[in-house]
């Protein structure tokens, strides 16, 4: 008996360390997820600017407001999606190309997959200034350009819409990349040598091997590495406002960054801004993120079931 309530009190013991190590995270997750989703519900149905003597129940004009009127909010939907278009494509293939290199008996190998994350390392904000300043007028990009007698005079990158936004993907490919290769490698580490060998016995090329043997056994985890860099490239804010800050006009203002340089205090230029409206705006793209995550897998699901 003494003997088994030793063993209770020590289970308990461990339980209630357990407990302590995830009660941060815990207390993070409601304070700072959970609290501001009921916290943006709430406002959502108000007029709302952050004084409350003005604040009124508007119940659902925020909404009627948005897709009547709002033109601004869905024109950045579209600029989004154009820069996902132009990223995440081309940053899964590259990804996927290194990772396939590094899988190969290369010399410093550690040392390639070392420098290939470390952009990943550096903020986001701070990748956008970077860029900011290659491709000014009087910037590197440029002048090297100039030096190379490529162009006879400074190009205007933030000028137009679609070098601008060519622009933001080079940006995002550079600073995100790194993590899908990681990715990539893991992926690459499960499949079996020995059907490599067996195919290499049979005289397959190294094209047909990545077709018939890489592709399909890594497909289970690129499809959750391309929702993931969709959800990222969709997601993206502090980036395009360090980067283009919508320049030329707008026209690559990303969804989240419309959000934030329109509707929270501290970022925009309004001294009262429309907090309410901007929470139901808030509501609708969280709405809008998941139906395309759902979307996006239930078509993978499709492709599955047909191949």
């Amino acid at each position: 008996m003494k003997l088994r309530s030793k063993q209770m009190s020590e289970l308990k013991k461990e339980e209630r360390t357990c407990y302590l190590m995830i009660m941060l995270p815990l207390i993070g997750f409601f304070v700072f997820s959970i609290y501001p989703i009921f916290w943006t519900f709430r406002w959502a149905f108000y007029s709302y600017n952050g004084i409350p003597s003005e604040t009124l129940f508007i119940g659902l004009d925020n909404f009627k407001k948005m897709f009547t009127t709002d033109l601004d909010y869905w024109k950045a939907w579209g600029n989004t999606l154009y820069y996902a278009v132009l990223k995440v494509p081309f940053e899964m293939c590259l990804s996927l190309f290194i990772a396939v290199l590094l899988q190969q008996n290369i010399k410093l190998k550690g040392l390639f997959r070392a420098t290939y994350y470390l952009p990943c390392v550096i903020s986001i904000a701070i990748v956008g200034l970077m860029f900011t300043n290659m491709f000014s007028i009087n910037g590197f990009i440029n002048s090297i350009l100039l030096k190379l007698n490529i162009i006879d005079k400074n190009l205007d990158w933030f000028g137009n819409r679609h070098t601008a936004t060519f622009m933001l993907a080079a940006g995002g490919i550079w600073s995100g990349f790194g993590i899908n290769v990681l990715y990539f490698l893991s992926a690459l580490s499960n499949i079996s040598p020995e059907l490599y060998e067996a195919a290499d016995v049979d005289g397959a090329k190294a094209w047909t091997k990545f077709i018939k043997i890489t592709l399909p056994l890594i497909a289970p985890v690129a499809v959750t590495i391309v929702l993931l860099a969709l959800i990222a490239a969709l997601g993206s804010n502090e980036y395009v406002i360090s980067f283009t800050n919508g320049a030329p006009g707008g026209q690559t203002r990303t969804v989240m960054s419309y959000l934030t340089t329109k509707f929270v205090p501290g970022f925009t230029t309004n001294s009262e801004p429309p907090i309410g409206y901007g929470c139901s705006l808030s509501l609708v793209t969280t709405m809008l993120f998941a139906s395309l995550s759902i979307v996006y897998n239930k078509v993978n699901n499709k492709v599955n079931s047909i191949f």
